[in-house]
């Protein structure tokens, strides 16, 4: 996926979340987030995600390097 469309869907995402932050919105900015580089953001809404929900990163795979 393009990078400069995955920008646009974190910052749908930064308004969406200021409104109404749930765990689901974190995991998805966070998957996002991982795609463009941004481990450090990426594993902040995975944090904040999981304290959330816990269940929700049950499905979670791969590797994660900061």
């Amino acid at each position: 996926m393009d990078k400069e469309i995955i920008n646009v869907a974190i910052q749908a995402l930064d308004k969406e979340i200021a409104n109404n932050p749930t765990a689901q919105l974190l995991k998805e900015r966070g998957r996002l987030r991982m795609m463009v580089g941004d481990h450090e953001g990426a594993l902040a809404d995975l944090q904040q995600a999981a304290r959330m929900d816990p269940d929700l990163l049950a499905g979670l795979s791969g590797a994660f390097k900061a």
